[in-house]
């Protein structure tokens, strides 16, 4: 038997799916803001809870209602808010805005692109939302408006606006708002070209894909970040805030299982040493790499040293009892 060596494999993590969904969560009572909340979590257990499914919210409710809570907690959820034209002036004048008290509301969290109304006031509404709009035609320096009577998605107004003219309007000062306004008072509103995109994010780098928002309002004012809320006066549906403010919050921890494998190694290069650590860490990522291919992740594996402290011992053939010997 040429070159065949036994040792020892420690496997430590999430071995299934399943497993991994098993996350613990833990509620704790002491206010603090949403960034203090992600370092305690990360310091303590694995990072403020990320919420993906039914079962996960439910989990959720039953650990927050269990410690006698019920009104808001922090959890792992936040969003970017950068306000964009669409046809990307980002100099002078680009940061002008004329919202409507209390806008952008973003009610139900879905609302990501602008109407202005012939009260001269800009509100953010649901992007699939249809209405007429206004483009402008020539440069921003020299730019003429033109209302499009129309009723046309946000993206379907932009993509009409950039076909026939240049683009979606674009409001730098009061002047231009005013001309828009003028415009549209027959109207009740019209697209300009202002947007955001959703940039919703989980603490953990979780994809977002599942949600539970309250269908309310959501003040953003003039904030660039916002964090998540599970209000449990609202039935624990989230909600976006000022991360500043203090609130208890939920962190989650990942249970870890541990295996031991013992495994035999053909080296197909006899002058390979078995003891060298760089040999052992390339054996170790093709195993990695092998249980990424069969769609296992979230495992560490490291070797386990055996009583006499090595990892391989030798087969010895001519044994009917195998005999091990040390490298």
């Amino acid at each position: 038997m040429e070159g065949i060596f036994i040792g020892v494999l420690c496997l430590s993590g999430c071995l299934t799916f399943s497993t991994c969904l098993l996350h613990q969560y833990h509620f704790v009572s002491d206010a603090m803001n949403w960034t203090e909340a992600q370092s305690y979590c990360r310091e303590k257990y694995t990072d403020l809870v990320t919420i993906e499914n039914t079962e996960e919210m439910k989990k959720l409710k039953d650990t927050v209602s269990a410690a006698g809570h019920s009104s808001k907690v922090w959890i792992g959820l936040y969003s970017h808010i950068d306000w964009k034209w669409s046809d990307g002036f980002n100099q002078s004048g680009a940061e002008y805005r004329k919202w409507h008290l209390n806008d952008p509301t973003n009610e139900g969290a879905n609302q990501f692109c602008v109407v202005l109304t012939n009260d001269a006031k800009w509100y953010d509404l649901e992007c699939h939302r249809t209405s007429p709009f206004v483009c402008y035609r020539g440069t921003l320096e020299d730019s003429d408006f033109v209302l499009v009577n129309q009723a046309k998605t946000w993206s379907e107004a932009q993509r009409h606006c950039r076909e026939h003219f240049t683009d979606l309007a674009t409001v730098t000062n009061d002047t231009d708002n005013n001309k828009i306004q003028q415009m549209i008072i027959p109207l009740a509103w019209a697209s300009i070209g202002l947007y955001r995109d959703p940039q919703i994010y989980w603490s953990d780098g979780s994809s977002y894909s599942f949600s539970s928002w309250y269908q309310g309002q959501h003040l953003l004012g003039s904030m660039k970040v916002v964090c998540g809320v599970a209000d449990f006066e609202q039935g624990g549906n989230w909600r976006l805030f000022s991360c500043e403010e203090r609130k208890p919050f939920v962190c989650y921890s990942v249970p870890t299982v541990k295996t031991l494998v013992k495994m035999r190694v053909k080296l197909e290069d006899s002058s390979l040493d078995l003891k060298d650590p760089a040999v052992k860490q390339q054996i170790l990522k093709q195993l990695q790499d092998r249980l990424k291919e069969n769609g296992l992740s979230g495992i560490t594996l490291k070797w386990k040293e055996q009583a006499d402290g090595k990892v391989f011992h030798k087969e010895e053939k001519g044994s009917d009892k195998k005999k091990k010997t040390e490298l």
